[in-house]
């Protein structure tokens, strides 16, 4: 009887132990969110990821070109771009799993900022294709181009509603929305604001974005009809470029505070501003990783959380 017992014991420890090794390949984005962002730091702008904390960097892409706007499928499993390396500013889509990228765009005008759907059908984007810069959206497999914008100023940075069904982008220093198919052009707000680059709270409620409103960029947020402005960030250096938290709580942003662009997060009520990165190349364009399993590189921090979680499920 003791044989048996010691081993069950020792059949439920390798269990554990092949568990632990193979779940620390992958950690939940919710319980260790993951940012994306492009940086200099190899020399050219390149695509790179890092927990929360500024920890665990990996390096996504590695081309000839130069790669920007990082922006993710809703279920974590591909990631669409831009990059230079034929020559022009063109979006890529990369599979996470194989490391293997398509192109998704190819015209002789530059595409930027591509921004993926909340449920995944489209990517929207702005294009230089006409002479001025327009909103498209496109299907991720390069299908069904559509232009979204037409009128004669220039639109740029849109930002998906967490419902799919509207677009804020930037437009002659304004904020503005239109439907996905289009139609309802509505202007936000009324004062310059000089950029933008707008982002939507996960709730739909708010939206954060760029200005210089008092002479400095700093972030605002207000409330998605366009009312109630509140500043965000009170620093002189150029604070640009926010992304909300997928739990609603924080915003991640670029800023200029130490002379390069880093990345740093700060609570919604402007507290807690903490810097992620230290690198002495430019860290810009954050962005949120999906709260799915995404690979990781074990590290002592993450196989105590699985560690814990074994246990928890064993006393269960």
């Amino acid at each position: 009887m003791k044989g048996k017992l010691a081993h069950i014991v020792l059949g439920t420890t390798i269990l554990f132990v092949y568990f632990l090794l193979a779940a620390n390949r992958y950690v939940y984005a919710s319980d260790a969110p993951f940012i994306a962002f492009s940086s200099t730091r190899g020399g050219k702008a390149d695509i790179y990821i890092m927990d929360i904390n500024g920890n665990n960097l990996q390096q996504l892409t590695d081309y000839p070109g130069h790669e920007y706007h990082p922006t993710f499928s809703p279920d974590g499993r591909r990631m669409a771009y831009v990059s230079s390396r034929d020559g022009n500013m063109e979006i890529y889509v990369m599979n996470l799993r194989t490391k293997a990228s398509h192109r998704l765009t190819n015209h002789a005008g530059r595409d930027y900022n591509p921004v993926w759907s909340p449920e995944g059908r489209w990517i929207a984007f702005e294009s230089h294709r006409t002479g001025i810069r327009h909103i498209y959206k496109i299907e991720p497999d390069g299908s069904n181009l559509q232009q979204l914008t037409h009128e004669r100023n220039s639109n740029h940075h849109p930002a998906w509603s967490p419902d799919g069904q509207s677009i804020v982008f930037s437009s002659e220093g304004a904020l503005w929305t239109i439907n996905v198919n289009g139609q309802k052009l509505k202007r936000l707000t009324h004062q310059q604001v000089f950029g933008g680059k707008p982002t939507w709270s996960p709730d739909g409620k708010k939206i954060a974005f760029t200005t210089t409103l008092l002479r400095n960029t700093d972030i605002y947020i207000m409330d998605a009809d366009g009312e109630i402005v509140r500043r965000l960030t009170r620093h002189p250096a150029e604070d640009a470029s926010p992304v909300w938290g997928p739990n609603g709580h924080w915003i991640v942003f670029i800023s200029g505070w130490v002379e390069n662009y880093d990345i740093y997060r700060i609570d919604v009520d402007g507290t807690n501003r903490r810097r992620l990165t230290h690198h002495l190349a430019w860290d810009i364009e954050p962005t949120w990783v999906p709260a799915v399993f995404f690979p990781v590189s074990p590290t002592i921090n993450t196989q105590a959380t699985l560690w814990g979680r074994l246990k928890q499920s064993v006393g269960d």
